[in-house]
C-alpha cells in the first residue's frame, strides 16, 4: 500500500475548492490520468456538496477525507457527522422525461454509481473517533 493523504475541513461550500485541489493533487500523485482525475474530482465534489447541503442543514461540522492507492485501485474515504444518508437506497432517476419536468434530486447519486467502481456507505457508531 502506498502513502495515504488526509484532509480535514469544515462543511462549508467555500471549502469545495480546497477539497477539489486536494483530490486533484493526490490523484495525480497516485498516477491517475487527466480524465481519471477529472472524474474523481467530480465524484468527490458531488459527495461533499451533498454532505454540506443536506448532511449539515442547520450547522457546519467536520468532513474528513482519506485517499490512498492499493495496487491498481484508488480508494477514498469520506467521513462526516451529519445526517445519515445511504446513497445505495436512492432510486434510479427517470432519465426519459424532459429535464424541466423531472423532480429535483437523484442525478448526482446516479452519476456516482456510473463513474465509480463502487460505493460502500458505512454507518457511524455513536462514539466516533477521528479517521486516519
Amino acid at each position: 500500500m502506498e502513502e495515504k493523504f488526509t484532509l480535514h475541513v469544515m462543511a462549508d461550500l467555500k471549502n469545495l475548492s480546497t477539497i477539489g485541489e486536494f483530490i486533484t493533487g493526490c490523484a495525480s500523485k497516485l498516477g491517475l490520468d487527466r480524465n481519471g482525475v477529472f472524474q474523481l474530482e467530480l465524484a468527490v465534489d458531488e459527495v461533499t456538496s451533498n454532505i454540506i447541503l443536506h448532511g449539515y442543514p442547520q450547522q457546519s461540522g467536520p468532513i474528513h477525507l482519506l485517499i490512498w492507492k492499493d495496487q491498481k485501485k484508488i480508494y477514498i474515504q469520506i467521513q462526516d457527522r451529519g445526517e445519515p444518508f445511504n446513497p445505495l437506497n436512492a432510486g434510479k432517476p427517470d432519465l426519459s422525461t424532459d429535464l424541466e419536468e423531472r423532480s429535483p434530486g437523484g442525478l448526482g447519486i446516479h452519476f456516482l454509481k456510473t463513474v465509480t467502481d463502487g460505493l460502500l456507505p458505512v454507518p457511524r457508531r455513536e462514539k466516533h473517533s477521528n479517521p486516519g
